[in-house]
Parts: structure tokens; C-alpha cells; sequence
């Protein structure tokens, strides 16, 4: 993004809306967008839930009600962040084993073994969520842009898998594997930008080819006028009627 903005800048373009696959949904992603007032399309990764079927989360005191019918609406308390062998920081809420030991619905809530229910949220999730808000409360538009990032991206990802080499990279190393696609991709611009002012000609060809077309008519109709008036002089009508007369 921040080179994106290098390049536009560079060019006096201003930064309008930002499209992207879910690929690239994530909490610093969706943190940086916010925090920089960007206007982004990004649909949420896979594993994004926006809302817990039986639990409602309660905001402003920060833990999740049990909502499910003939269940004890146990209460599942916020106990501390975590981080997962993966890195992800996690908000981890956990109902007390009084309340879900006895529960009815205890073996299909929580599993056969365990005696309470615990749910955990992303430290993102307010930011997933208004993604989220904004995508639904859009649909028709959001769907125009999922179509517009999809013409203007996949047919570059197609050209450079299939037509340059990018399938595979038989290099070693980063740097090395970056100069593959470095030059793909200068390949690629080349080949866009000869493509691109090859139009020009065809234009001027054009305009030259209508010019031409006006010229000829214009010639035309200077020698036809210039026909017409010789013919009419009188002189040459009687030298003509005369030699008729004489062939004749």
C-alpha cells in the first residue's frame, strides 16, 4: 500500500477505494486500513464467524450469554489474551463448570469431556466485523467490485503463469527467485505499454486517410467546376457543334 500511494502520488492521482481478495484479510491488514482512513472492499478470511449461533455478546460489560433454549444460560467470561502456536492473539471467553456441568445441552454444546464452553474471538474482531457490516449493507455494490478487481487482476496473474514463466521459479534464493519475477513482470509492462501507444498510429491513420478522402473530393469538384465553366464558354460550344456538323 504504502508504495501504491508512493506511485500515485507521483503521478498527481488520488488514493480512491481499495480492492482485495480475502487472501489478504487480517487484523493488521484491516488495522492499517483504518487507522490510514483508506476505503477498502476486502472480504473476510474463511475462518471469520460474525456471530455465535446460540451466545450473544454483550458489549459494554465484555462476555458472551448463552441464548440456547432449555440450556442454563451460562455466562462465558473474559479471561485474558493468548497467542496460538500460529501467532494469532486471541480473546478467550469461558463459562464456569458449575454452571455447564449439568446443563442438558452440555454434551452437544461443549463435547462429551469437557464441562464448560469456551469461544474464541481475534483481537481484530471489531474491525473484521465492520467489514463485514459494510459488505452486507452493500451487497449489490461490493459485488461490482469483487468483478472489477477480478478483470483487472486475474487476466495479469494468467498472462504471467502461462505466458512468462511464472508457474514455476527454477531459482535459488529470494533474491534470485525476485529477479524472475522482476523481469515477468517488466516483460509483462513492456509488452502492455507497446500494445498501448501502438493505438496511436492507427488514430492518425485514420485522420490522415479522411483527410486524404476530403482532399480527393475537393479536387474533384475543382476540376469538375472548372469543366463546366470551359464547356459553357460559347466559343467552344460552336467549335464543337461545328465539328459534329463536319464529322457528320
Amino acid at each position: 500500500m504504502e508504495l501504491t500511494k508512493e506511485n500515485l502520488v507521483e503521478n498527481q492521482i488520488e488514493l480512491g477505494e481499495v480492492l482485495a481478495d480475502a487472501g489478504y484479510s487480517s487484523g493488521d491488514a484491516l488495522k492499517y486500513l483504518n487507522d490510514n482512513n483508506i476505503n477498502a472492499w476486502m472480504p473476510n478470511f474463511g475462518q471469520y464467524i460474525p456471530e455465535r449461533e446460540g451466545f450473544v455478546y454483550n458489549k459494554a460489560q465484555n462476555y458472551y450469554q448463552c441464548t440456547k433454549e432449555g440450556g442454563n444460560q451460562a455466562k462465558l467470561l473474559f479471561k485474558g489474551e493468548k497467542t496460538d502456536s500460529k501467532g494469532y492473539t486471541k480473546r478467550t471467553y469461558r463459562s464456569s463448570e458449575s454452571d455447564c456441568k449439568k446443563c442438558p445441552l452440555r454434551e452437544q454444546c461443549c463435547g462429551m469431556k469437557t464441562n464448560f464452553k469456551k469461544i474464541d474471538d481475534s483481537i481484530h474482531k471489531e474491525l473484521y466485523d465492520k467489514m463485514h457490516q459494510k459488505l452486507t449493507q452493500n451487497p449489490e455494490y461490493a459485488k461490482r467490485m469483487v468483478k472489477v478487481r477480478s478483470k483487472t487482476v486475474e487476466p495479469v496473474l494468467g498472462t504471467l503463469i502461462n505466458f512468462t514463466n511464472m508457474k514455476r521459479v527454477n531459482t535459488r534464493g529470494i533474491k534470485q527467485a525476485n529477479k524472475h519475477v522482476l523481469m515477468a513482470a517488466l516483460t509483462y509492462n513492456l509488452k502492455k505499454y507497446l500494445k498501448f501507444i501502438a493505438k496511436k498510429p492507427k488514430s492518425i491513420a485514420q485522420v490522415v486517410a479522411i483527410e486524404q478522402e476530403k482532399l480527393s473530393i475537393g479536387l474533384k469538384t475543382i476540376i469538375l467546376n472548372v469543366k463546366s465553366s470551359f464547356l459553357s464558354l460559347s466559343s467552344f460550344r460552336n467549335t464543337y457543334f461545328i465539328l459534329k456538323i463536319n464529322l457528320a
